[in-house]
């Protein structure tokens, strides 16, 4: 087990995921923000509607104990009422990896 982090949020625009990911790296939040180069079709219930957008993933490597304080940095720059924000963490990471992460991180 390691003390990685990843997490996933989507953004409306490549614009937004890259100011995002550029606040996250500012504040030493995150080691590595991933923004895949394709928009993804996100189809979703929103206040009772169904609805659909074009959307931008953003995945972002960090430590769990830094989770917290990236979802609250996350909300405050995005752009949607509620981003869904999810943190997934990693069970195996080669040990330069991890060292690379917690190094690059500040401290919880």
């Amino acid at each position: 087990m390691t003390d990685i982090v990843e997490i996933h949020v989507t953004c409306p625009s490549l614009l937004d995921a890259r100011e995002i990911a550029n606040v996250l790296l500012e504040e030493k939040l995150a080691a590595c923000c991933n923004i895949p180069v394709k928009e993804i079709d996100s189809r979703f219930w929103w206040k009772g509607k169904r609805e659909r957008q074009d959307e931008w993933r953003l995945i972002v490597k960090t430590r769990a104990g830094l989770f917290d304080a990236c979802a609250s940095a996350i909300r405050a720059a995005h752009p949607y009422e509620t981003p869904a924000i999810f943190g997934f963490r990693v069970d195996f990471a080669d040990d330069a990896t991890a060292a690379w992460v917690v190094e690059s991180c500040r401290a919880d």
